[in-house]
């Protein structure tokens, strides 16, 4: 089971399940939410990755800038 040690540093996103995302994506090539290539870019926040049960690595999640349209949104954030 993967964690968040920290919540999204950008308010209303929710950091993804690392376990859900691509080795591009964990590495920070391609945005973390849309999956698109990054050509600019910001920080979402730190996840634990547990690599086959046992190794776990903290990894920077990173996404578009700007913010990709298809970022999902917590409810009741504000936003709108």
């Amino acid at each position: 089971m993967t964690t968040c040690p920290q919540p999204s540093l950008l308010p209303g996103i929710e950091l993804p399940d690392p376990e859900t995302l691509t080795g591009h994506q964990l590495q920070g090539w391609n945005c973390a939410l849309c999956g698109q290539r990054l050509l600019a870019d910001q920080l979402l926040g730190t996840v634990v990755w547990t690599c086959g049960g046992v190794t776990k690595e903290n990894v920077e999640l990173y996404v578009c800038r700007p913010l990709c349209k298809t970022a999902p949104r917590q409810a009741g954030n504000g936003a709108g």
